[in-house]
């Protein structure tokens, strides 16, 4: 090959200030031939194939409440059905938190609080229950309230666990209303948001119901802070709050066209990401995607149709072009699945020229800068086929198609056996959540013969993907596995993956903390379970 052609300009890659959001991890390809491009972006990563763990949360956490007389009082509070707990210490006598003797109690950032006079099933109720807090707009304050059914309505009456309502109160009225699955919804929720137009249209002609409700929320709670021009504060971990001084982003809606959100993200000045939305919770991208390099420029652009990839452009640092591919869906005519291709439009080369017109069949060398590495690509009819790099004497490969199955369900097995008796109460307690991504060189017998972690969450869950990969997955672990080999021309090869590891916590009062990449199926399975995290009403004490 030519020079020109050896040198792909992968220089775009290179970042000196990185931020938290965006994580350097080079030229690699995850198990699903899911290509990184040189970055973690959690934002855009949504593999299909992962290693999971989902914390079932029965566990106390750290909270506070505040007694009828305004004392706060910290320690630890835990739910159980109906009932909640308290303690100070770790070790102390629990205490049941009742709603006729305290006013409010946070668990995390998620604040419950007290109402009387509300309305559950068209009749009034007068006893105090507990009501998570959501948000208030236009002088409006929402909530929702939880109704845990016994065990004998759930058998007979085909019941589920917990019944959710949404609750609303305007700033004049003694009176809770809520939001019930009837004939009174559309009419209901016309009234406090009929005044937004996509919304009125949604909700007139029934495409918007009770099941609905936390969407249609956000998305008013959304068209107020884009007309005052108000800031959206994330966490460590891209968990929403409200709380500016516990903040590490911030987002703001810098457009809305008819169901379209523009919104952007920064950490401190450093501009992140731009992306539009067509509704939340969960959130649906559609349209372009883009995340930036440190000196503003585009750094990718992913183009999303209802949440799906369609096509990916990757930018050099002064704003010029290099990568152009595409998503092309195909069925397979043997499995009647649907196959996914990556189709490069074009890969521009160091002197401006299109190597993907220049021939059917070429080689690129390719420099990945933050490993210090080289790999050789190897395209055919506009498909990368082949990309592989040299350690000692060995050809490791790279896994770039996206249709290869890898066998995970074994190792998922272990990873849950490994995890059945780990504790991790320090992540839990600030509802730590993510993915850590793990590089490994598979030898052509299967087994592991090295690996290096590419991120990390949270001091307690990186110890325990890094302890389950020196007990069950590297040379000389006592339960080694061992992977399906990779086929080169029906040989078995040496190669290199990325395996995510995803850490989530299923609690039914709290939203997973990464709705942005949340799938719809997985929503409807556990929205009855979690919430979104929120601060009190304004009358609530300062400091709550």
């Amino acid at each position: 090959m030519k020079d020109n052609r050896i040198i792909f300009a992968v220089i775009f890659l290179l970042i000196i200030e990185v931020v938290y959001s965006q994580i350097p991890v080079g030229l690699k390809f995850d198990l699903n031939g899911q290509p990184f491009n040189g970055y973690f972006d959690p934002f855009t990563y949504s593999p299909e194939k992962k290693l999971s763990v989902v914390h079932n949360s029965d566990s106390y956490e750290v909270g506070y409440y505040y007694d009828c007389l305004d004392n706060k009082i910290n320690g630890q509070i835990k739910f159980e059905n109906d009932k909640i707990w308290f303690k100070t210490e770790k070790n102390d006598y629990r205490d049941k938190i009742r709603p006729d003797e305290i006013k409010y109690f946070v668990i995390g950032v998620d604040s419950f609080f007290v109402v009387t006079n509300f309305y559950y099933k068209n009749k009034l109720k007068t006893k105090p229950e507990f009501v998570q807090y959501i948000t208030e707009i236009n002088g409006n304050t929402f909530a929702r309230h939880y109704h845990f059914t016994s065990g004998t309505a759930q058998q007979f009456g085909f019941l589920p666990p917990i019944i959710e309502t949404f609750l609303v109160k305007s700033k004049d009225s003694d009176t809770w209303e809520n939001f019930p699955d009837n004939e009174r919804f559309k009419e209901n929720a016309l009234k406090y948001f009929g005044h937004i137009p996509y919304l009125e249209e949604k909700i007139s002609s029934g495409d918007y119901g009770n099941e609905n409700m936390m969407s249609i929320i956000k998305m008013a709670e959304y068209n107020e802070k884009y007309q005052n021009k108000d800031l959206i504060y994330f966490d460590n971990y891209w968990q929403e709050i409200n709380n500016s001084n516990k903040a590490e982003y911030y987002a703001r809606i810098t457009n809305r066209m008819d169901s379209i959100w523009t919104f952007l993200y920064f950490k401190n000045s450093t501009k992140l990401y731009k992306a539009n939305y067509s509704s939340f919770y969960p959130n649906t991208k559609n349209g372009r995607f883009v995340s930036y390099h440190s000196n503003s420029k585009e750094r990718q652009i992913i183009e999303y149709e209802n949440d799906k990839p369609k096509e990916v452009k990757i930018f050099d640092k002064s704003g010029v072009m290099k990568t152009h591919y595409q998503y092309i869906e195909t069925e397979n005519t043997t499995t009647s699945e649907t196959d996914i291709d990556i189709v490069f439009i074009s890969i521009i080369d160091f002197f401006g020229n299109n190597l993907i017109d220049s021939s059917n069949k070429f080689e690129q060398i390719v420099n990945d800068d933050f490993a210090s590495v080289s790999y050789t690509n190897r395209f055919f009819k506009k498909e990368l086929v082949t990309s592989y790099r040299l350690i000692n004497k060995d050809t490791v490969f790279q896994i770039t198609n996206p249709d290869y199955d890898f066998k995970i369900k074994p190792l998922q097995k272990k990873f849950n056996n490994f995890m059945t008796d780990k504790e991790y109460n320090e992540a839990l307690s600030v509802n730590a959540q993510g993915m850590i991504l793990v590089s490994f060189i598979i030898d052509n017998k299967g087994y592991v013969v090295d690996h290096s972690v590419l991120n990390g969450i949270h001091p307690e869950l990186d110890r325990l993907v890094k302890s389950f990969i020196n007990s069950r997955l590297v040379q000389n672990a006592e339960f080694q596995h061992k992977f399906k080999p990779l086929k080169k021309n029906k040989t078995k090869q040496f190669c290199e993956i990325v395996i995510p590891f995803e850490f989530s916590i299923n609690r039914f009062y709290r939203q997973p903390v990464n709705y942005n990449n949340f799938h719809h199926m997985h929503w409807q399975m556990h929205q009855q379970h979690m919430m979104n995290n929120s601060t009190p009403p304004l009358s609530m004490p300062s400091g709550f």
